[in-house]
């Protein structure tokens, strides 16, 4: 065989790799876009037939992650290798596969386990591993949860099945907790009457159950007064935030006084 026809068969070689480079990236791209359209019309489906709108999106991105598998082997194929020895191949490194994917095989597992079991639903709010938010998608891997001051949180879901996880929205209603602090001097009784009708005026406070208002701690600096009321679950920072501001002027005005911490240092001759 001389170098012409050497050539000519290189040249021939080269051609078609590169056309079917070419289809296997459109093939590509195209499952990829149609991965992408048969996502949202899924989930679409499923909100249409008032499912959690979470399942949704989780079957969704189950069936985008398939159909991307499933072009990805398509375009291999249409390089033409062999799919079979590839299969083996990689049968051969199972094992350090396994390891590396024994993770994202958690989190799906994981994923599915929410999805059946429904611990918590679209628009809770959860509080896990020094982290809360309000739950926005899950996906097959992660669920997406968007914290009070709107940053966005990925939590691999193996870690929400394994964890303690509370959620605040399932009952409805929460209990805020709140403790001030006022001098020994000052006249318990009135502070207390402070407090109830702060409670009483305001009318994000639930009347069932009762405000419960109380003397909570003797402290080193002075006695505590405790303050605990219900109200419903999406009212509870602004009513937090709006009654800090009310009991300090309340007090204010009564000359109710906020004791600091005080050190007395006695010194010897």
């Amino acid at each position: 065989m001389d170098g012409a026809e050497l050539w000519t068969k290189f040249t021939g070689w080269l051609i078609g790799l590169g056309w079917n480079l070419l289809a296997a990236g459109l093939i590509f791209l195209c499952g990829w876009w149609l991965a992408g359209l048969a996502a949202k019309l899924t989930k679409r489906a499923i909100k249409k037939s008032r499912t959690d709108p979470l399942v949704a999106g989780f079957i969704g991105s189950l069936v985008k992650a398939l159909i991307i598998m499933v072009s990805a082997v398509s375009a291999v194929a249409k390089l033409e290798i062999n799919i079979t020895s590839l299969v083996a191949a990689l049968g051969a490194a199972g094992l350090t596969a396994s390891f590396a994917l024994q993770g994202s095989l958690s989190n799906f597992v994981s994923g599915v386990q929410i999805i059946f079991t429904k611990p918590f639903k679209m628009g809770d709010y959860l509080a896990f591993g020094g982290y809360e938010g309000t739950v926005k998608r899950i996906e097959i891997l992660y669920t997406i949860l968007a914290t009070f001051d709107n940053k966005e949180v990925i939590v691999p879901n193996s870690k929400i099945t394994g964890d303690v996880v509370v959620n605040f929205t399932t009952n409805g209603t929460r209990r805020l907790d709140l403790s001030y602090p006022v001098s020994y001097k000052a006249d318990l009784q009135r502070g207390k009457e402070v407090l109830k009708t702060l409670a009483e005026g305001d009318k994000r406070v639930l009347r069932d159950p009762a405000p419960v208002i109380a003397v909570g701690e003797l402290g080193d600096s002075g006695v505590t007064l405790v303050m605990k009321l219900w109200c419903r679950q999406e009212e509870y920072w602004s009513l937090y935030y709006a009654m800090q501001e009310a009991v300090k002027l309340s007090f204010d005005r009564e000359g109710i006084e906020i004791p600091y911490p005080q050190l007395d240092v006695h010194m010897g001759e």
